[in-house]
């Protein structure tokens, strides 16, 4: 998931930091960054569009986690049809290959035709019983010409859904490319709206409302089962790495990603806030434990992992990568949480 933070901490602290330079200098407090050029756009200005990127990149994220989940499972549904239509198709050649071998030993015997029977029989009960062979070679052989038509039928059916998963399949992948190469131009103004602030202020952006790596004294709570705790270790170590949307690691993640990878192995979780929402027990804020999820915003576009100690191992966005965060300070954005052992 991308770029996420608490707008209204992050807007505090950087006009705290503007302020305090300004009088600091004895300067008359002005609206532009400190030793900015007329015309420059403010902290306000920058922060607010930040936060408004912040936002579109998180759906925009979540967006494509979803469509990329959709594309795998629509390539799934053609692979599975195609093996039905070859099925389908040998299934057709097979019955085929009966119909011909019936018809054929039918008119190469003298006693497969009434004529033949007639001339052939030694007494009354012996053709009753020819004819009524012929009767059911008959019968066979139009319960294969039936066959035959119901294996065709099916063959062709088969191939048409394929063909037509495929195509919708390669739709998705499209719309998705041009997704990605959104979020990807998104980013990009993010990075360039970062350096219009000052290194003082960039570092305050950066720095706004995360726990330093080394959290010290605070330290991680214990979780309530092995497989929690698994989860909640999984997340803890991988603080200080990069984000990256759609990731799932082992260098970088986006925050689906980090989730999904913590608790691989116990749970299945989908790469998709909003579907590992439907996972596990809801839970509220004071009955959260270490290895509970946390979900924010409405739809939900954010997912963290809850460790303890009003603490959360959160992949935000690029230059905040995978950090620790208070959810104390985010209950304006909360959705829900889920216990998912």
């Amino acid at each position: 998931m991308a770029l996420t933070r608490t707008p209204s901490r992050v807007r505090s602290l950087l006009a705290g930091v503007a302020l305090a330079a300004l009088v600091g200098a004895g300067a008359v407090v002005l609206p532009h960054v400190a030793g900015a050029t007329p015309g420059q756009p403010t902290v306000a200005e920058v922060t607010a569009k930040l936060d408004k990127l912040s936002k579109q990149n998180e759906v925009l994220a979540e967006q494509y986690n979803k469509a990329t989940a959709e594309v795998k499972a629509q390539q799934k549904a053609a692979d599975a049809a195609q093996q039905q239509a070859l099925t389908a198709a040998t299934d057709f050649d097979k019955a085929r290959a009966r119909l011909s071998r019936t018809v054929t030993a039918e008119y190469e015997s003298a006693a497969f035709s009434h004529a033949g029977a007639l001339l052939t029989s030694s007494d009354g009960q012996n053709y009753l019983d020819a004819l009524s062979t012929l009767s059911l070679i008959s019968t066979h052989r139009a319960e294969i010409v039936s066959q035959i038509k119901s294996v065709h039928t099916r063959a062709e059916t088969a191939q048409k859904k394929a063909t037509e998963l495929l195509a919708a399949a390669q739709k998705t992948a499209t719309a998705l490319d041009k997704q990605k190469k959104k979020i990807e131009a998104d980013t990009k103004k993010f990075t360039d709206l970062l350096t219009t602030l000052t290194a003082t202020q960039q570092d305050a952006y950066t720095n706004s409302g995360t726990v330093p790596p080394a959290i010290g004294k605070i330290g991680v709570g214990k979780a309530p089962t092995a497989a929690a705790q698994r989860a909640v270790d999984y997340a803890v170590a991988q603080v200080g790495k990069s984000y990256v949307f759609a990731a799932s690691g082992p260098d970088a993640y986006d925050c689906s990603g980090l989730t999904m990878m913590a608790w691989a192995g116990t749970v299945s979780l989908p790469h998709l806030a909003a579907s590992q929402y439907n996972y596990g027990k809801h839970v509220s804020f004071t009955e959260l434990l270490p290895g509970d999820l946390i979900f924010l915003y409405s739809p939900i576009t954010h997912v963290e992992i809850y460790v303890g100690n009003d603490l959360a191992v959160s992949a935000a966005d690029e230059a905040l990568g995978i950090r620790y965060v208070h959810p104390s300070q985010d209950m304006g954005d909360w959705a829900g949480a889920t216990r998912l052992a």
